[in-house]
């Protein structure tokens, strides 16, 4: 997954939860998010960066929800918070 690198190295805290799972919480980077969504293997998955950047949506820059609902198993939901822009150059 290409990440802007804008946004590769800013920190986030985060949580997914997902049906029948325990909740993951962690304060990673973008890739590192990717990665653990990419483990879980949750379905109708979208990429984080596109998640995180989506400008339609009506929320402070950095925070937010994305939840994929498809009902019973399949539902899970991803709340993130940027907490760090990541190192000073």
């Amino acid at each position: 997954m290409k990440i802007d690198p804008d946004i590769a190295m800013a920190h986030y805290a985060w949580k997914i939860k997902a049906n029948g799972r325990r909740a993951i919480r962690r304060v990673t980077t973008l890739p590192e998010l990717h990665d653990t969504l990419q483990t879980l293997n949750l379905p109708g998955i979208a990429p984080p960066e596109w998640v995180i950047k989506d400008a339609w949506r009506d929320q402070r820059a950095g925070h937010g929800r994305y939840v994929h609902n498809e009902g019973g198993r399949d539902e899970w939901s991803l709340i993130w918070t940027k907490v760090d822009d990541g190192p000073e150059l």
